[in-house]
């Protein structure tokens, strides 16, 4: 559940904001975005979702009233990392849960499990060029333990655009983000600067400390995350390095230094 979950944001990302850009209206908006928390839930069969027997999904998630046609962009986005589509829409994307949990109990009859899905879709920071988006998630339909995770995306509105570290970068500038986001983790981890990332329990590719798309703008500058697997184990959890934007500004490529304006 959680694997499709993530395919699913990654690709409406990758696929539906590239499509946007060349949709691109020419008004330029400068107000922050309007919004109204919503939510949904399914139960089976009405049963007691703290009972040891039970299922149950929920979705609480922004639909964003104005400006136009932002508003109505993001909330394609928000309908896509659901699952919805032209043949399913949000209602649906629930039954499915719901039917593989029956599945799992017709042909397990004898076996008591609760399963649940909590997907969480907020807005946790926006500015007159920058809305936010953060995904959390978490599962649990059998094993050891559940899943969570936690995804963002920063929606860029003068360009119509999802904001990504090449697009606001320099190759030289984004390694020098990296080497003062690599500082702070390291001594925020109580590793020296040489100490070896995977003999300190890291998995970085190739044993080299790195930086993804998955970060937030907050207030005081960018927050990075990793989840669960990503980088440590699952004993680790959730890892986050945040950099000041007094640091950022100046590594920023012109087009992008307005972001928190």
């Amino acid at each position: 559940m959680k694997i499709g979950y993530l395919s699913i944001i990654v690709i409406a990302i990758s696929i539906y904001f590239p499509f946007l850009s060349c949709q691109r209206s020419s008004t330029q908006y400068t107000d922050t975005l309007i919004y109204e928390m919503q939510s949904l839930q399914r139960v089976y069969q009405n049963c007691n979702i703290d009972s040891p027997d039970c299922a149950h999904i929920s979705y609480t998630y922004p639909l964003f009233k104005s400006p136009q046609p932002i508003a109505d962009s993001l909330n394609s986005i928000v309908l896509t990392i659901f699952g919805v589509n032209k043949n399913t829409n949000l209602e649906q994307t629930q039954y499915t849960f719901m039917a593989e949990y029956e599945k799992f109990k017709k042909e397990f009859k004898e076996s008591e499990q609760s399963w649940y899905s909590q997907t969480n879709i907020s807005v946790p920071f926006q500015s007159n060029n920058v809305v936010s988006l953060s995904v959390e998630m978490d599962d649990y339909t059998g094993g050891a333990h559940g899943m969570y995770s936690n995804i963002y995306s920063n929606f860029y509105k003068p360009k119509n655009e999802i904001l990504t570290l090449q697009k606001l970068f320099s190759d030289s500038n984004l390694k020098k983000l990296l080497s003062i986001a690599e500082k702070d983790f390291r001594a925020a981890n109580e590793l020296s600067i040489k100490a070896n990332l995977d003999d300190a329990g890291y998995w970085f590719k190739d044993n080299k400390f790195h930086l993804s798309d998955n970060f937030v703008l907050t207030d005081d500058g960018a927050t990075w995350l990793f989840n669960p697997y990503e980088v440590a184990s699952y004993a680790q959890g959730t890892i986050e390095l945040s950099v000041s934007r007094y640091e950022i500004l100046p590594l920023l490529n012109p087009t992008y230094t307005n972001l928190w304006e």
